[in-house]
């Protein structure tokens, strides 16, 4: 067995446009797809994300609309110009829980997304 890579990492929401605003306007993110899922009763909308994607899922059943993160760490976004991503972020109103740091090869900050999930801005750099 051998996987081929990651293919979506999926977050749920109970406010889709909210989501949709943060993710597509602010973090500029493209909707690959958008549709509803019947058997899940939720509308499912993929969106780009370099090689891989993120799947936004908005339940319609009130029992699934419960939040919970306790799974998941933060949600990692590659850039090649962590600095310049910083501030770009920063002048769209992102308050960062994390300021830039510097450790272990990596550059990077955490904020939050608009359901309260962690997100981590990172770049990969060389040891000096």
């Amino acid at each position: 067995m051998k996987f081929q890579g990651l293919h979506h990492v999926a977050i749920k929401t109970n406010d889709l446009d909210k989501t949709l605003d943060f993710y597509c306007g602010i973090l500029g993110l493209e909707v690959e797809e958008r549709f509803y899922d019947a058997g899940e009763q939720s509308d499912i909308v993929f969106l780009s994300l370099g090689n891989t994607l993120l799947e936004v899922i908005a339940p319609h059943r009130p029992e699934e609309k419960e939040l919970n993160f306790s799974t998941c760490f933060h949600l990692a976004l590659a850039t090649s110009n962590v600095e310049e991503t910083y501030e770009k972020l920063k002048e769209k109103g992102i308050n960062f829980t994390l300021p830039l740091t510097e450790s272990g090869g990596f550059k990077y900050a955490y904020f939050s997304g608009p359901m309260g999930e962690t997100l981590e801005i990172v770049e990969r750099i060389k040891a000096k």
